[in-house]
C-alpha cells in the first residue's frame, strides 16, 4: 500500500500479538487494499496512564539518556485506565485519499470491531496537531481531544512529537454511538 513502517506500539517487532490482544483492518476497493488501521488491548488496571505511557514508550523508543518520554499529562477524566483499546498506523493510499465521508465510514467499522470483540473502558489514539484542527478526531468519532499531552526528549522518536493529541472514547460514548447509529445510519 505504500506505507513505510510502523510505531513501536503496533509492530510485531516490538509486542507479541495475538488474535485476542489486537488485529488490523483493511479496506480494498477494485481488489487493491486502499486503507488500514491497527488496534491493540491492554488491561493496564488502576495503573496511571501517564506512568504506563512514559514506562512502555521508554521500552518502544529507547533513547540515549534512559528517559524517552519526560512527561505525560495527568490532566485526563477519572478513571482514565482500566481495559484500554488503541489505535494507530491509520494510512490511505495516497491515489485514495481526499474521501472523508469514507474514511469516517472505515473509523466508525473500527469502533464497531472494538466494541464488539473486547469490552472497554477508554479507545484512545495519539493524534498529530494538524489533523485534530482539520477535523479529523471529530470525524474519526472522538468525544475527548487534548492537545501537547507528551514531552519527548530530544532527539524526538521518528514520528512523534510535543504538539501530539490524545483522542480518546468512553465506554459510555462508545456504546450511546453505536446504538445511535445503529438506528440511525443515514446521521454518519
Amino acid at each position: 500500500m505504500g506505507k513505510g513502517g510502523l510505531t513501536a506500539k503496533l509492530s510485531g517487532h516490538f509486542n507479541d500479538f495475538t488474535e485476542e490482544s489486537g488485529f488490523w483492518l483493511f479496506m480494498k476497493e477494485d481488489g487493491n487494499y486502499v486503507a488500514a488501521v491497527a488496534t491493540r488491548f491492554d488491561t493496564i488496571g488502576r495503573d496511571s496512564m501517564p506512568d504506563y505511557m512514559i514506562r512502555t514508550m521508554r521500552r518502544h523508543y529507547p533513547h540515549g539518556s534512559g528517559e524517552t518520554l519526560l512527561e505525560f499529562t495527568r490532566a485526563l477524566p477519572p478513571g482514565f485506565h482500566g481495559r484500554m483499546a488503541y489505535i494507530g498506523e491509520l494510512f490511505v493510499h495516497p491515489g485514495r485519499r481526499g474521501s472523508l465521508q469514507k474514511l469516517r465510514y472505515f473509523m466508525m467499522l473500527l469502533h464497531s470491531c472494538i466494541a464488539s470483540k473486547w469490552q472497554v473502558d477508554w479507545v484512545y489514539a495519539m493524534m498529530r496537531d494538524r489533523d485534530v484542527k482539520r477535523g479529523f478526531a471529530t470525524n474519526y468519532g472522538f468525544s475527548m481531544q487534548l492537545p501537547g499531552v507528551a514531552k519527548w526528549a530530544k532527539p524526538m522518536p521518528a514520528g512523534r512529537g510535543d504538539s501530539e493529541w490524545l483522542v480518546a472514547l468512553s465506554s459510555q460514548h462508545l456504546e450511546h454511538m453505536m446504538h445511535y447509529y445503529a438506528g440511525s445510519l443515514e446521521s454518519l
